[in-house]
């Protein structure tokens, strides 16, 4: 099978993305499979041992003040695409999947001259010139772990005004994305309840999603054997996304006894958003510690140290922090929001309604109160995590999905 994945973002060591095409791409490798990437910055290197690369150029100009754009990128910011991605992100947008599909198109266009794919793999860019890409005469697939309507409905949510909410809407690039998902071969979500929210958000016949898991890598994350504390309770997620419903965690947090701590594994204390502000309404300062960025080594030890990991999430398209957790033999309770009543089997940890800090609070109880009940779960845990959600599992079942859509491609259906 030679496949060729399609990625706007490749940074292996930060985000989604990466992570994704990184290590399904090493895995299908190892199943037979001959793996080419096209692949805009930051760059994911280390595939080259077993795919063949290309870079596609992005200045990464969408977060910067025109002011602050480095010299070396404005004198290349006059190429058509270049440009494009200037002028739109000062209207507000976001463009970076839009021109990553049309410098893909073109790209594809020369490489195509010397080899040939079996099947296109894009992850989750769903620009417009994706769909021209047909024309090439190569079945395409997407992956879309949620679609974006999820973001913006949460970013509306945390908007205090007009403009605000007038930028969020014209950041999202839906319309976008509804276009071309419904032209594609087939969309694999990560979890059974992703099929409803593709047919609700785009009107994706249900008979062309397929569900494949999302992998992690359960030999880097297996318990340490360090010793568990107390009463710790872990958050591992990015504090400013409404969707992680920390407002909850916190309320949840002043109906605990004070012995109960939390230490929040994100970039460090949050710079725009309520995090901050609600743990000085709360008076949780001397409760509440923020590590910042970690190391995977240093992840995989505190998810080892914790006494249960919490996600009080309004929504989730996988629940990676809640596998690699259980990986780690660390119980967890988390809402039953999105994937996660999928992700978390109830013999692995406590689920309960999302927005509903009650209940949050009584199943950390519950879990604080019984470490016999705590060393069970991590325990299935850690099975569970191994049985469903490793990347040779997940490459296994997507080369799977990939031979149905070249079945039914070359026959006509």
């Amino acid at each position: 099978m030679r496949v060729l994945i399609v990625g706007y973002r490749g940074n292996p060591y930060c985000g989604g993305q990466g992570i994704y095409i990184y290590n399904l791409s090493k895995e299908l490798a190892k199943l037979g499979a001959e793996i080419d990437v096209i692949v805009g910055p930051p760059y994911p290197d280390p595939l080259e041992e077993w795919a063949t690369v290309y870079k596609i150029e992005n200045l990464n100009i969408w977060s910067i003040k025109t002011k602050d754009i480095p010299l070396e990128k404005l004198k290349r910011i006059f190429s058509p695409w270049n440009f494009a991605d200037y002028v739109l992100t000062r209207l507000h947008m976001f463009p970076e999947m839009e021109t990553f599909s049309f410098r893909t198109f073109f790209a594809l266009k020369k490489i195509l001259k010397t080899k040939r794919y079996d099947i296109i793999h894009d992850i989750q860019s769903l620009g417009w010139a994706t769909v021209p890409m047909k024309g090439y005469g190569i079945p395409i697939v997407t992956t879309v772990h949620h679609p974006l309507t999820k973001d913006r409905e949460a970013d509306l949510m945390s908007n205090r005004g007009l403009w605000d909410k007038t930028t969020t809407i014209l950041f999202y690039p839906l319309v976008m994305q509804s276009f071309v998902i419904r032209r594609l071969d087939r969309v694999i979500t990560s979890f059974r309840e992703g099929i409803d929210e593709l047919q609700k958000a785009f009107g994706v016949r249900r008979e062309r999603v397929s569900v494949v898991y999302n992998g992690m890598d359960v030999d880097m994350f297996q318990n340490t054997g360090e010793k568990r504390e107390e009463n710790a309770l872990l958050f591992v997620g990015n504090t400013e996304d409404s969707k992680k419903g920390l407002v909850y965690l916190f309320e949840a947090m002043t109906m605990l006894p004070e012995n109960v701590t939390l230490t929040i594994v994100d970039d460090g204390p949050p710079k725009k958003m309520t995090a901050a502000d609600m743990i000085k309404k709360y008076n949780l300062g001397h409760r509440v510690k923020f590590t910042g960025k970690l190391s995977y080594d240093a992840l995989v030890s505190i998810y080892s140290r914790k006494t249960i990991l919490v996600m009080s999430s309004l929504f989730e398209g996988f629940g990676l922090p809640a596998v690699e957790a259980m990986s780690c033999k660390t119980p967890v309770v988390v809402t039953t929001a999105g994937s996660l009543k999928e992700v978390v089997s109830p013999d692995c940890g406590i689920l309960v309604p999302p927005k509903d800090p009650v209940a949050l609070k009584e199943g950390i109880i519950k879990l604080l109160g019984d470490k016999k009940l705590r060393e069970r779960m991590g325990e299935n845990g850690r099975k569970w995590a191994v049985e469903n959600f490793s990347w040779p599992v997940a490459a296994k079942n997507t080369l799977e999905v990939y031979k149905d859509v070249v079945r039914e491609y070359r026959s006509g259906k």
